[in-house]
């Protein structure tokens, strides 16, 4: 097949490429740099960056099949696994998301939160540790907030929680477990107790919020009619853009794209379940 492979940033790797910027996960560049190893040794394929496009400038180019791997934003409001609706005062100019920070970070980014941030961990995973560590690095008096019983708590699974969490505690992060965000205001942060209900008052100059993800699809909407029309053969999200996940299964989304390419596509359940009498 002939490929062209859009991005719409200067260089390509997406949420790989800004994640391997962060404290730590440097090796993850690795993941970019094999592919676009790759990809350069194919002479069937076009590299195209700072090429953003709209529903519009796809169509004109004429191509019959599209994948969209988009990925996915960082919610502003706090909603999360433990919070189902938005935090009061989400909505203050101090309040950063990870995206707002891995923005930072970049030549040319915006500023990054400063003095005393309360850092609100309700992803449960390796991301509110790192971005515990970016700030302390860049001289912020971090306190991580989590719901879970433990910081990072799912790194139980890959074996890092007390490594995550005796680094933060070396840093001087304060880390709160079990408890909840439940008020941001200009110049301090409600928290309560999971299990206690109890409320602490805690006085901050900025909080950033490690909640849910939402994908960014909108294009895939916007091509839709084309697709009911005939104008297109096929079109198919992948990766966070389909469902914010973690890496590993965003890469297998755009590998099972690939090897379903030729298929048709599957109206019912496309596996047996065996059921023993």
């Amino acid at each position: 097949y002939q490929v062209t492979l859009l991005d719409a940033r200067r260089e390509l790797g997406g949420r790989v490429l800004r994640e391997s910027a962060l404290p730590g996960l440097s090796e993850w560049r690795r993941v970019v740099e094999w592919r676009l190893t790759r990809l350069a040794k194919m002479p069937n394929v076009g590299l195209y960056p700072s090429s953003p496009m709209t529903a519009a400038e796809i169509l004109e180019t004429g191509t019959l099949h599209i994948i969209l791997a988009t990925g996915a934003t960082f919610r502003h409001d706090g909603r999360g696994r433990s919070i189902h609706h938005p935090i009061p005062g989400y909505d203050q100019p101090n309040v950063f998301t990870p995206d707002d920070l891995m923005d930072g970070i970049l030549p040319g980014g915006g500023k990054l939160p400063t003095g005393r941030v309360i850092l609100y961990d309700d992803d449960h995973f390796y991301l509110g540790g790192v971005l515990a560590e970016l700030l302390s690095q860049n001289g912020c008096d971090v306190t991580l907030v989590t719901p879970a019983p433990l910081v990072s708590f799912w790194t139980q699974f890959t074996l890092e929680q007390s490594k995550i969490q005796a680094r933060l505690m070396k840093l001087g992060v304060k880390l709160f477990s079990q408890t909840l965000l439940t008020d941001i205001q200009p110049d301090s942060v409600t928290l309560t107790h999971s299990l206690s209900e109890e409320t602490t008052v805690i006085p901050c100059d900025g909080v950033v919020l490690v909640t849910d993800r939402v994908s960014n699809d909108g294009l895939y909407y916007e091509l839709q009619p084309a697709l009911a029309e005939g104008k297109l053969k096929s079109l198919r999200l992948i990766g966070d853009a389909e469902a914010p996940n973690i890496i590993a299964q965003a890469v297998f989304s755009g590998h099972l794209a690939a090897r379903e390419f030729d298929e048709k596509p599957v109206e019912e359940m496309p596996f047996k379940i065996e059921r023993s009498i």
